[in-house]
């Protein structure tokens, strides 16, 4: 089906209906919340970034969501270029290099 989570534990009975509480909107959302922790996890692991580098991860992963589940190709994969470019514009932290220690000449 088109709204299911996948990778993600799924709330549905016995015959594959959602449980009481549960649709598609909020299957998409734990899936959104899943890919924005794996992202901070990768851009962010200080928790160091601004707040528009901290968008552009929530809208990428919005993005690559998208893409997942989408079934028309093209949508995919614009989708899938979209969230790129977003976190191409994310400034990772590089780690510093250890300073150079100066010899006593």
């Amino acid at each position: 089906m088109q709204g299911e989570p996948q990778g993600i534990l799924q709330d549905r009975d016995e015959l594959g209906r959602m449980k009481r509480g549960f649709n598609p909107r909020v299957s998409k959302q734990i899936r959104i919340a899943a890919k924005v922790e794996e992202l901070r996890h990768e851009y962010d692991p200080n928790g160091t970034l601004l707040a528009v580098d901290r968008s552009r991860l929530m809208l990428a992963a919005k993005h690559y969501v998208t893409a997942e589940t989408c079934r028309d190709p093209v949508v995919s994969q614009r989708a899938t270029r979209c969230a790129e470019y977003l976190l191409s514009k994310v400034k990772r932290e590089e780690p510093q290099p250890p300073p150079i220690e100066e010899f006593g000449l």
